[in-house]
């Protein structure tokens, strides 16, 4: 992807907030896909699941009929109007390509999870997974701990997950080697190229989101002094900003010619402006804004809890 400079009068916040609602996002193809009860038109997008799990992948807007569909380069046929597949009995990274007759494809890059041991003391294969809460917090069936995780490795990191986000980009910031183990859900990733989609509709210089942290272990949630209910801890949760000049810190998005908090304060009030005119459908949730530090510079916390939370 190019990188093209944001100049610090990049555009007022009013007149962003007023062009954004509405606008195209950018690489949907014309027919859609349902998995698991998500909803997809992203050329490109991430599908997880188990092994020796039956996949039904519903089409939408696409007669089976008329589709073409390969899985790892094999052709296959739908029933009607459900793709479904045999996931293999091992983790792994694989590909189902779905076409229609004008050659427009969408591409599910499809991760089969590795299930995680009740019995392995918060490891997984020699990962620190650490140990999730034991309640629900709310009684949201959200915070139920996860079961299963994508394995990453130097091979699938940078595998897309959307047509701007790669898997690699919300690994846990724990050290150690490959392979790396994590949870990401695509309801995340899905609002997050909402948001992208729309600050890029309204000023073209925006090229990108900067995921400073995605997905975080129990056990690194634990150690970095958060809270143990973080929607990181379910790959629920991203901290963002954006790095147009590549610099390694939050663009001056407010225009008054410094980084500060200021402009993750814009940026929170730009997702919150979207949300509130309903850009981002069920995909509600928190908004957190967040100053520099000796480490890092201003960003913006952004989830899809299905609830509004702002801090």
């Amino acid at each position: 992807m190019s990188r093209v400079v944001v100049k610090a009068s990049v555009v007022l916040a009013a007149v962003l907030l007023s062009a954004a609602v509405g606008a195209v996002t950018r690489f949907e193809v014309p027919f859609g896909v349902e998995v698991s009860g998500i909803e997809n038109r992203y050329s490109t997008f991430a599908v997880f699941t188990r092994p020796n799990r039956l996949l039904d992948v519903k089409l939408i807007d696409l007669a089976g009929s008329d589709a073409q569909i390969l899985f790892d380069g094999v052709p296959i046929s739908a029933a009607g109007q459900t793709v479904n597949v045999r996931m293999p009995e091992t983790p792994g990274t694989h590909s189902l390509q779905i076409s229609n007759g004008a050659g427009e494809a969408m591409q599910l890059n499809v991760f089969v999870m590795w299930v995680k041991d009740d019995n392995a003391f918060g490891m997984l294969n020699g990962y620190r997974i650490g140990d999730y809460p034991g309640e629900r917090f709310k009684g949201l069936a959200i915070y139920d701990p996860p079961s299963a995780f994508v394995e990453v490795t130097r091979e699938n990191a940078d595998t897309p997950v959307s047509p701007n986000f790669t898997l690699g980009q919300f690994v846990c910031k724990q050290g150690s080697g490959y392979p790396k183990y994590l949870v990401l859900r695509p309801e995340l990733v899905q609002k997050l190229e909402v948001v992208l989609g729309e600050l890029s509709a309204v000023n073209p210089a925006v090229t990108g989101l900067t995921v400073m942290s995605g997905y975080r272990t129990p056990a690194y949630n634990k150690g970095i002094g958060n809270g143990q209910y973080s929607r990181h801890v379910w790959g629920g949760a991203a901290d963002v900003y954006v790095d147009e000049d590549g610099n390694g810190v939050m663009d001056d998005l407010n225009g008054d010619g410094r980084v500060s908090r200021a402009d993750s304060t814009w940026l929170a009030g730009f997702v919150d402006g979207l949300e509130r005119k309903d850009a981002f459908g069920d995909l509600i949730g928190g908004i957190g804004t967040y100053d520099s530090t000796p480490s890092h510079g201003p960003f913006v916390h952004v989830d899809a809890r299905g609830y509004t939370a702002r801090w």
